[in-house]
């Protein structure tokens, strides 16, 4: 990791805008992190990597956001990783039973 800090900010007409430290600007670089970027980039960008992407928004991505939305569930009640792991496998489930039921009971009324 490379970091750089500009000790030229005390006459510069931008300065306002690019910082508030006192101490002048200061960034951090990684190669390691930038060449890891572009290897992900470069997958994501080929047809198997655009195909993949694709599925996940139908997959993966509707369920979390039901969960939220429709299950009003925007936060953990229990503290703990172990806690937390049986608490989000009970709303999975919950999600789960009620589409079950939903489906349940569109074959119902279909017949």
């Amino acid at each position: 990791m490379h970091h750089y800090q500009c000790h030229e900010c005390g006459g510069c007409p931008f300065r306002s805008a690019c910082t508030t430290s006192k101490y002048g600007r200061t960034m951090q670089w990684s190669p390691v992190y930038h060449e890891q970027k572009q290897k992900v980039r470069e997958r994501l960008e080929s047809e198997e990597g655009q195909a993949r992407y694709r599925q996940r928004q139908t997959d993966v991505e509707s369920v979390f956001g039901q969960i939220k939305q429709n299950r009003g569930f925007r936060r953990f009640v229990l503290r703990g990783l172990q806690k937390t792991s049986i608490e989000w496998g009970l709303i999975c489930a919950a999600h789960n039973l009620l589409k079950k039921a939903a489906k349940d009971k569109q074959r119902a009324l279909a017949v």
